[in-house]
């Protein structure tokens, strides 16, 4: 298959020497078949089928078969802005650390959401790096955002931070494919995050234990279907296997999952407008949402973890969100814009005073921003 301009193998299938020539027609009408789904994605430019032969002297042969173009070009996945600021990063380690995970859940969001994806998961997944390295462009694009989130004082020009931050995801994709071949790691099963943990602690320490610890979670939580049920085994195992080792890169594993909006849609309801949503996320994050008569079960444990302050990083994702949605030009109420004003001033006072002391100042300063909008809106 063709992607941004190259040709990539995705799937080699052999026929055995017994075979009739019955059989082996239908394995090139099953590879031709298989090529026009690949080309029915959307994701590929081409597609075409190649028929290799080789004699018991060991002369072989190569044949085209099979070559077709798209007939729409596929459509392009746009990178996401991340206001940052984004981490000066200095090895394949600090991709994962939470301050760099939110900037590549935010940049890449329409590639996770497609993936089924956590940040966490296409940093430790060489599938899903293989798919991101062979959107070229569209990953170059990202990285190069990523770069302009840089802010820090003496760094390089943005072209020569994107440079870097390229050659760095190069080593980490190389990194997780050297993984691979690793015949003796501990494997993760029954959801059993804290037995993962105390078994690869026997052999690694540091930032190589955290590595492996998310390399092979990754293994088993790619392949669920949702981000609430990663987030739901997350806190499962927090709450019955609680382990100081496990407690934090628990948290970033579920910080990762609420990155998506669908995911904060579905676990929240629906709501009357979005003054009532950001309220909700506000009591949330703070352990306080009022439960319904039957409780989303994932709802309950995440706000009862909140509460306990047992997850820091995901508090303080829901309040990014918050500030994030304050910032923005939707209407509070879409059902009657003669409220907003008041629904504004209402709002404002509402989450200036629950919000934590680091966020005060930003949520006061959206607050004011968002009336000097309205006033201007009705004027």
């Amino acid at each position: 298959m063709q992607v941004d301009g190259r040709w990539r193998l995705d799937k080699r299938l052999e026929g055995e020497t017994s075979n009739t020539q019955h059989a082996n027609e239908q394995l090139e009408k099953n590879a031709i078949a298989q090529a026009n789904a690949l080309l029915n994605m959307g994701d590929f430019q081409a597609v075409k089928v190649l028929r290799s032969r080789e004699r018991s002297d060991g002369f072989g042969t190569q044949s085209e078969i099979f070559n077709k173009v798209a007939t729409a070009r596929p459509k392009t996945m746009t990178t996401r802005p991340f206001k940052g600021p984004y981490p000066a990063l200095e090895t394949i380690h600090d991709f994962s650390r939470r301050p760099s995970v939110k900037g590549i859940s935010t940049v890449f969001r329409e590639f996770l959401d497609k993936q089924n994806a956590t940040a966490i998961e296409l940093l430790h997944s060489p599938q899903h790096q293989r798919k991101l390295n062979d959107m070229s462009s569209f990953l170059r694009a990202g990285i190069y955002a990523l770069a302009g989130a840089q802010t820090q004082p003496g760094l390089p020009g943005q072209a020569e931070r994107s440079k870097k931050l390229e050659a760095l995801f190069d080593k980490l994709i190389a990194h997780t494919r050297n993984l691979l071949a690793e015949k003796n790691l501990p494997a993760f099963e029954g959801n059993d995050f804290a037995r993962l943990y105390e078994r690869l602690a026997n052999k690694y320490q540091g930032d190589e234990l955290r590595f492996l610890f998310f390399f092979q979670t990754s293994k088993v939580t790619q392949s669920l279907s949702s981000y609430a049920g990663r987030l739901d085994i997350a806190l499962t195992d927090m709450i019955d296997r609680p382990m100081n080792g496990t407690s934090e890169l628990l948290d970033e594993v579920s910080a990762a999952c609420l990155d998506s909006t669908t995911l904060i849609q579905d676990i929240l309801g629906s709501r009357a407008s979005l003054s009532e949503a950001l309220i909700a996320l506000a009591d949330l994050s703070a352990g306080k949402l009022e439960m319904p008569a039957k409780p989303d079960p994932i709802l309950e444990k995440l706000n009862r973890m909140l509460g306990e302050n047992r997850l820091p990083h995901c508090a303080e994702t829901l309040w990014e969100r918050i500030l994030s949605n304050l910032n923005s030009k939707a209407l509070l109420s879409k059902s009657d814009p003669k409220k907003e004003w008041q629904m504004t001033r209402s709002l404002s006072h509402k989450l200036s005073s629950v919000a934590p002391e680091s966020y005060k100042e930003a949520i006061d300063h959206a607050g004011r921003m968002r009336m000097e909008r309205v006033r201007n809106m009705e004027g």
